[in-house]
């Protein structure tokens, strides 16, 4: 749903530009400083998901996307994120704090536990508990929560 979220517009590559793609900032590139269209582009947090919401049809060219890139607009999207089970409520607020764990080829790794786009110290609100416990190789007991960013005042 995107009625209650903030949209932002941006570029995006006309490939990229699909309702409901997410997608992951990486900042720019050595030919963005030169582009005319730059400050459309370069308004989002690097390393940052984005949701794309709406998609316009005019397609403007691009030395980085060979096809060009369209206008969209985008909004953050909701976390899958490993939390404490004790602490995986609705509606609580938590702090986003990585935990002590180098098994990188877990399946949890890089999409819950460790996800390379959340940072320390951001703070999330749980919107859904999901039942299932997590299969947690280092033994800590965790749960699947679904939460939002509650302080992304960069979106």
């Amino acid at each position: 749903m995107t009625e209650d979220k903030l949209l932002k517009v941006t570029l995006l590559g006309v490939k990229q530009s699909v309702k409901g793609n997410k997608f992951i900032f990486m900042g720019e590139t050595e030919e963005c400083p030169s582009c005319r269209l730059q400050g459309a582009c370069l308004k989002l947090e690097k390393n940052r998901v984005y949701e794309v919401a709406s998609v316009r049809d005019t397609i403007h060219s691009c030395a980085v996307f060979e096809e060009g890139v369209r206008t969209v607009e985008i909004f953050e999207p909701m976390y899958i994120i490993s939390t404490g089970a004790k602490l995986a409520v609705e509606s609580a607020i938590f702090t986003f704090t990585p935990r002590e764990c180098d098994l990188m080829d877990c399946p949890h790794f890089n999409h819950h536990c460790l996800p390379p786009y959340l940072k320390e110290g951001e703070k999330f609100k749980i919107i859904q508990v999901f039942d299932t416990q997590v299969e947690c190789q280092q033994g800590y007991k965790l749960k699947l929560v679904e939460a939002e960013r509650t302080n992304n005042n960069n979106i």
